[in-house]
């Protein structure tokens, strides 16, 4: 078998292992009431998934070494401008969204509880919810999303293709999610603007991905900021919304410079 093909394939069958199997009690619990016990942030702990399946690829490979693979997706060499982009963007969207916000209901959300999340101990803070955002969905999906699949897919296709491609496992990922959490069992018709949001989400991501030369810190830093403000309990309304329809506004305006980005030789 092509050693990408056995890389993609192990990849996948880990990530969706391990994380569906997670959930699986959760979804059990949530649809049959079925009793089964549950760790405490077991839907967080599925967030790993992407990381565990970029461990198990390269360890069947033995294309890259799990230390080089470490060594160059949390490398810090790479132009600052990025951290700047990666965390701007994402507050700008919030800034923008808390004034549609305003616009809308009349009045700001209650700030004392603003980026916190009822899924989440009521002992924590802003920034024990952001740290907890940045190590699970932040660094468990994004070592396998940007750090590990869009780089393989990325030597055959180009980044726009590659960036695409990558929204699709991202969304399929996320499919037990469906009968069991909250924020998406009640999404209704709204999956559509979701899966468009991720799509696009996936472009932009992409982007500073390149634009950090492949290390994801950046992006970890955009994913954690950017589901601290759109998964709280006071986004559910306007707030994700909005912030998403500018993710898709920028992933759109991406499409062509990345579409020019083309296919990049196999890692040495």
């Amino acid at each position: 078998m092509p050693q990408p093909k056995r890389s993609l394939i192990g990849f996948i069958a880990v990530t969706f292992g391990f994380t569906w199997l997670c959930w699986l009690p959760l979804l059990l619990n949530r649809q049959f009431d079925a009793g089964v016990p549950v760790l405490p942030f077991q839907f967080y702990l599925g967030s790993f998934g992407p990381l565990l399946g970029t461990l198990a690829s390269l360890a069947l490979t033995g294309e890259e070494g799990v230390a080089g693979w470490f060594k160059k997706a949390f490398s810090l060499s790479f132009p600052k401008k990025w951290l700047l982009i990666a965390v701007g963007l994402p507050l700008l969207y919030g800034t923008l969204a808390l004034l549609v916000h305003a616009f809308v209901t009349g009045s700001f959300p209650e700030m004392s509880r603003f980026g916190l999340t009822s899924d989440l101990p009521a002992s924590f803070n802003l920034g024990t919810t952001a740290l907890m955002w940045m190590i699970t969905f932040g660094i468990g999906e994004e070592s396998g999303w940007r750090g590990y699949l869009l780089p393989l897919l990325h030597r055959r296709y180009s980044l726009f293709t590659s960036a695409l491609l990558v929204s699709l496992v991202w969304m399929l990922w996320h499919l037990p999610a469906f009968w069991f959490n909250e924020s998406y069992v009640g999404m209704g018709f709204g999956v559509i603007g979701w899966a468009i949001s991720l799509m696009y989400g996936s472009v932009v991501l992409a982007w500073i991905c390149q634009g950090s030369r492949w290390s994801i810190v950046p992006v970890i830093l955009w994913h954690g900021i950017f589901d601290l403000l759109t998964a709280s309990d006071q986004a559910a309304e306007i707030m994700a919304m909005v912030c998403s329809m500018f993710v898709i506004i920028h992933g759109i305006l991406l499409m062509r410079t990345l579409g020019r980005r083309q296919s990049i030789p196999p890692l040495k």
